[in-house]
């Protein structure tokens, strides 16, 4: 007779928010649907309003998943650092509470770094709807010249933003293969757990943009490898119209894309990497305010009767609520770090 009892799990998923909640509850019961046993499951919630946190915990309850609440926000490498502390297996796959996963996604990453030994290995991107369809990342560069931003002298340190390779295309119309990548995007991870006893945890630092750059620098300075499996696919649904920011939303976005947190995340990164003569983040300051836009001012200016879709009002609109959105931002950061403090001293 053969035994039919699942060997020992060798993955433990790791669920957090990346910034938002609306579509926390379907993408947990996504993962419980494609996703073959045996893997223990965390899942981070930290934050999410009352309801959404109901749902959670019922759906771990009956799957035996692990499900630990946090009152307050977190930022992502928080939560991610929090997960793969309680984790004790191989792996940890790390997943963003805003992707759905399709069947046979877990295994095709696990296959993968068995079979090469890296310490990260990402899934196939992919964004919008039909889910599965089109490409949002399928690898990418840090860097054009990984010498000079190793070894060179600091004005020969240079930071691209080549990291969403094929973005827009369709999956069946580009020819993908295993191949090893210089960056990852962290809304679909698969990591050898004793990459943080060697390399260290996700910096808390870096609580909003380039974190996910920062990870993947981090692995190379240690001598590791990342791996892009394109046999494993899942979606990121991006905030858009079709899985727009909802109100429920509105906190977390505010604070995830405020300013002061992108700022902070971009002054650790430059300084920690030898990156303070580099131009590229002249450039990106200049882009911090544009989630705000287009994830909460527009879908707020669309509700009004027929001037809504007026793309003149919408400019107006930005204008005369970006400072209070901002401030909104900053305050709602505060709060966070004094709350995570405080919840940090009483574990000690």
């Amino acid at each position: 007779m053969t035994d039919s009892t699942p060997s020992q799990p060798n993955v433990t998923i790791i669920v957090t928010a990346r910034d938002r909640f609306s579509l926390a509850v379907r993408a947990l019961e996504n993962l419980v649907a494609v996703t073959k046993p045996p893997f223990e499951l965390i899942y981070i919630d930290a934050g999410s309003p009352t309801r959404v946190a109901s749902e959670l915990e019922r759906i771990c309850a009956e799957n035996s998943f692990r499900y630990e609440r946090f009152e307050h926000f977190l930022s992502p490498c928080q939560s991610r650092n929090r997960g793969h502390h309680l984790a004790q297996t191989k792996y940890v796959a790390f997943i963003e509470n805003d992707v759905m996963a399709s069947e046979g996604w877990l295994e095709a990453l696990i296959k993968c770094a068995d079979e090469t030994g890296a310490e990260v290995v990402q899934p196939l991107l992919c964004q919008g709807v039909p889910l599965h369809t089109e490409i949002h990342q399928a690898g990418g560069n840090f860097t054009d010249d990984l010498d000079a931003f190793f070894n060179g002298p600091a004005e020969a340190h240079r930071l691209t933003d080549k990291h969403l390779n094929h973005q827009g295309k369709r999956v069946d119309e580009v020819e993908l293969s295993r191949t090893e990548t210089q960056v990852c995007e962290v809304h679909c991870i698969l990591v050898r757990r004793d990459v943080f006893e060697r390399f260290g945890d996700f910096d808390e630092n870096m609580p909003c943009s380039k974190d996910h750059v920062d990870f993947s620098v981090t692995v190379w300075a240690n001598g590791g490898r990342i791996m892009l499996e394109p046999s494993s696919i899942v979606t990121f649904c991006h905030p858009d119209r079709t899985h727009p920011v909802e109100p429920m939303d509105r906190k977390l976005f505010i604070l995830r894309w405020s300013p002061a947190w992108q700022r902070k995340s971009l002054d650790h990164f430059r300084t920690k990497w030898g990156l303070e003569s580099d131009p590229y983040f002249k450039k990106y300051e200049k882009l911090m305010t544009w989630r705000y836009r287009d994830g909460v001012v527009r879908p707020l200016v669309r509700k009004l009767p027929l001037i809504g879709h007026s793309h003149k009002v919408q400019s107006l609109a930005t204008i005369a609520l970006l400072p209070a959105i901002k401030a909104m931002g900053t305050r709602l950061g505060n709060q966070q770090a004094a709350q995570t403090a405080n919840w940090d001293s009483r574990k000690v």
